[in-house]
């Protein structure tokens, strides 16, 4: 008598099926949440309103202090820290103030080339708090711009920056250059930390 051994086909079957299923399962995809932006308008519109905030509150403030400083007063906050009212014909520490018109055409280069890269910035794409940053610089540069252009009486474009901080054994300053200058390291540090990140 001869007998004859059969494979377990339903054994087989699920051996073979689970091999194949094995092979022709995909690998499992990382789901990703793609980062949102705002839409290229909105972006825009930010860095200009940001370049606009900075101006009015610089100009603002430089409003205020001639009408409460204008007199020669002197407001002492803590030692070595004061509101006293001075016109500035240069930039930082009072550098350059013979140049003239030369230098504000050089300011106004500089606040231009500002702006224009805040907006390119915004209308790229690129990182929106380095964006507004720049816009605040920008805005700040302008704002010292305007002054020398408003504040012209003798020839065109000389007019004398409008600065009331002063801090002893540093400088005598504005709003305007606290965004200018805090603006520029801010963006300075964050594209710095953002590299660093990549």
């Amino acid at each position: 008598m001869v007998t004859t051994h059969t494979m377990p086909q339903t054994a087989s079957g699920v051996e073979v099926a689970g091999s194949a299923s094995f092979l022709t399962s995909t690998p499992p995809t990382r789901t990703t949440t793609a980062r949102r932006s705002l839409p290229r308008p909105a972006r825009v519109v930010l860095a200009i309103a940001a370049m606009i905030a900075a101006f009015a509150i610089d100009q603002t403030t430089k409003a205020v202090a001639q009408s409460g400083l204008g007199d020669g007063r002197v407001v002492e906050l803590l030692p070595g820290f004061r509101f006293d009212l001075v016109y500035n014909p240069g930039v930082a520490f009072g550098l350059g103030g013979a140049l003239g018109a030369p230098l504000v055409i050089g300011l106004m280069i500089v606040s231009a080339a500002l702006v224009a890269w805040a907006v390119f910035r915004a209308v790229r794409g690129a990182a929106t708090v380095g964006t507004m940053l720049l816009s605040a610089a920008a805005g700040g540069g302008v704002g010292n711009v305007w002054d020398r252009i408003s504040r012209a009486t003798e020839a065109p474009l000389t007019g004398e920056v409008v600065d009331f901080i002063a801090v002893d054994g540093f400088a005598v300053f504005n709003v305007a250059d606290i965004f200018t200058t805090c603006g520029i390291a801010g963006w300075a540090l964050a594209t710095l930390l953002g590299s660093r990140r990549d």
